[in-house]
């Protein structure tokens, strides 16, 4: 039994990440969870937050607004509409998306499904701050 899992991060547009790692964590709707190779398959919903690939200093962080996993054995595949790696999150970036998004929250008369997307596109961008904070500490 291989002891990496071939975890690939996709969106709609492109197959953003490829690659081999002992340990990836995600945002799981219940809760952060890891996955390693020999893992029992699996399939569950992703909600906004960080994805982390490997461990310690060499560990790459991706910030997902939320999706689908499918864990097998030797695979993990992210399904999700957005993913920025850490190099792509800028503090300007988080600023600009955080007003976008409070000023839409607050418009009145906003129906149920456009609250729905915007509060998800807050989650994403809390998502971000938190990886900005995270590189601080």
């Amino acid at each position: 039994m291989s002891i990496v899992i071939q975890m690939e991060l996709v969106t709609p547009e492109a197959l953003l990440h490829s690659e081999e790692s002992m340990l990836v964590t995600a945002p799981g709707t219940e809760g952060y969870f890891g996955v390693m190779a020999g893992h029992a398959p699996f399939v569950t919903l992703l909600k906004p937050g960080i994805l982390t690939v490997g461990e310690g200093d060499d560990a790459k962080h991706f910030v997902v607004a939320g999706g689908f996993v499918e864990v097998m054995p030797d695979k993990m595949t992210i399904l999700t509409e957005r993913a920025l790696s850490r190099e792509q999150v800028s503090q300007q970036q988080v600023k600009i998306e955080r007003n976008e998004v409070q000023t839409q929250l607050s418009a009145a008369g906003l129906e149920e499904p456009a609250i729905a997307y915007w509060q998800s596109r807050l989650a994403f961008v809390e998502a971000c701050q938190e990886l900005l904070n995270r590189q601080k500490a």
